[in-house]
């Protein structure tokens, strides 16, 4: 109230309420903002507001609307002018590690899981943007189009096929030993299963019972449900503007690609941050091949003219 034009309309016990009780607003306001970022939760897209246990997404909100459509699009640096975006496991964390650094002049800072830290939220307290916000969420399809116009825009894609394998290897794959790279797995199969039409107990997935989730789900149109690790790219960034509309699309391993960013964020500094992937390979079948050649053809369609290189992924090889 105190920062707004109509201060002088209001009662005068209400202006002496909000100047004694300001410090305790302030600290409510921390509060409720933060609790608001935890409950949106974090996963792996470039704000990511979805959480990583969620499961079916209820078709009665915004009906035939994808993920990224509905949470993260789009997200604006009003500072530097700038609309970043990228699909989960097409190095958003490593984007945003260098947009953090160049923004705030330092590393960021919560280098381990009992820091409780996700660099994907970005509209939660730890990218310090309570005095001076970072980004920006805009909804509002005139205020998109007007900023698609006139902001410098890039996107960040991947090879769709090693994509899906690796979301696959970091979420779902049964693994041995020290168990899977994420807590959650359960979860993520639980969503897949119940797209898919099918109640499991199953922790975890073979690649060829995922692949052939992936294309059930994909074939009864729901594709659009899944959770954003996922997600078709076609229907992420691309779901309303085209990579054409775009300013800059590109994948996280081209050589100019931080090179480019850096420019946006007004800084001369292009030493790339670290990224986390994995080294474990797993053998591609005649069969996994031909269903993740059906499962990503839209997506190929959209962004193969962006992408750096030929797949890797081929059938009789390990990837």
């Amino acid at each position: 109230w105190l920062k707004q034009e109509t201060v002088p309309t209001l009662p005068i016990p209400i202006l002496i309420s909000s100047y004694l009780f300001y410090p305790t607003i302030r600290i409510m306001r921390m509060f409720l903002l933060t609790c608001g970022a935890v409950l949106i939760g974090s996963g792996g897209a470039l704000r990511v507001t979805e959480s990583k246990v969620s499961a079916k997404r209820p078709k009665g909100e915004v009906k035939g609307e994808p993920l990224d459509k509905r949470m993260y699009f789009m997200d604006y640096m009003p500072r530097f002018n700038f609309i970043p975006c990228g699909c989960a496991k097409c190095g958003t964390t490593a984007m945003l590690n260098f947009i953090y650094s160049r923004a705030f002049g330092h590393d960021w800072p919560y280098l381990t899981d009992a820091d409780h830290k996700d660099i994907h939220n970005v509209f939660a307290w730890w990218w310090e943007h309570l005095e001076t916000p970072q980004f920006e969420l805009v909804w509002d399809k005139k205020r998109q189009e007007q900023l698609m116009n006139n902001a410098t825009s890039m996107a960040i894609v991947r090879d769709p096929m090693e994509r899906l394998l690796s979301s696959y290897k970091s979420k779902i794959q049964c693994l041995t030993g020290a168990g899977r790279g994420d807590p959650h797995s359960d979860a993520f199969v639980k969503q897949l299963r119940e797209l898919q039409g099918l109640k499991t107990n199953e922790t975890c997935l073979e690649l060829e019972d995922f692949v052939e989730a992936l294309y059930a789900i994909h074939m009864n149109g729901d594709a659009q449900y899944l959770n954003d690790h996922f997600l078709p790219q076609n229907l992420g960034c691309f779901y309303t503007y085209p990579p054409k509309r775009w300013s800059k699309v590109t994948t996280l391993e081209h050589p100019d690609t931080f090179k480019i960013l850096a420019g946006h964020l007004n800084s001369t500094n292009t030493t790339l941050p670290g990224a986390h992937s994995t080294s474990q390979k797993i053998l591609i079948t005649e069969k996994i091949f031909d269903l993740l050649k059906k499962i990503t053809a839209n997506e190929y369609d959209m962004i193969g003219e962006y992408l750096s290189r030929p797949s890797r992924v081929a059938p009789g090889e390990w990837a």
